[in-house]
């Protein structure tokens, strides 16, 4: 079976993690779950993408500045 829902980790521009699914609600509850756990030098970035391609983007920055788009 094809994933529809994707939530991918990249720490400093580098993927770490990525995690498919096609039921959007457990995509959703690991989205939720995003937070800078501190393990990038700089910023640490989630892309939670739709089927219909749009992307929702949380970015962590070393500053403490979070990024909703």
């Amino acid at each position: 079976m094809e994933y529809l829902y994707s939530l991918t980790t990249s720490y400093d521009g580098k993927l770490v993690n990525a995690v498919k699914s096609v039921d959007l609600l457990d995509i959703v509850n690991a989205w939720n779950k995003c937070v800078d756990s501190g393990d990038a030098k700089e910023y640490a970035t989630y892309n939670l993408s739709e089927p219909s391609g749009k992307m929702h983007t949380k970015t962590f920055y070393r500053s403490g500045m979070v990024a909703v788009k």
